[in-house]
């Protein structure tokens, strides 16, 4: 038995789908507002994020799921809107597992900032 190339991709795309419905899932589950998005809609989005960290190198369900919940606290365009965010992601230093840490400890130094109001 041979899997074409075409069926491949079919069942990689169906995987992505049900991962990222699952991520819109746990945005809805912790995140009060993300419940206000209507789930055909937030599904779109945490699509199109989860196709943009795999463009930085992310490919775990965890690495992916740290960039979108970064995504979804800082902004969609965090990526390119914060320098030290598209230096690290862009960098080819850093693995996929320092890139998914990094963003991690990032995310919440920028929340303590804030709270600190600086």
């Amino acid at each position: 038995m041979k899997i074409r190339k075409e069926q491949m991709d079919s069942f990689e795309q169906a995987e992505l789908t049900k991962f990222a419905a699952r991520i819109a899932d746990f945005l809805q589950s912790e995140f009060p507002e993300a419940k206000e998005i209507p789930v055909k809609e937030l599904r779109t989005v945490v699509y199109e994020q989860v196709t943009r960290a795999r463009t930085y190198g992310l490919e775990t369900e965890q690495q992916i799921a740290n960039y979108v919940t970064t995504a979804w606290l800082l902004g969609q365009e965090f990526d390119t809107e914060f320098p030290a965010a598209q230096e690290t992601l862009k960098s080819d230093k850093y693995s996929a597992d320092d890139k998914s840490y990094w963003l991690v400890l990032w995310t919440k130094e920028r929340f303590a900032t804030l709270d600190r109001g600086e």
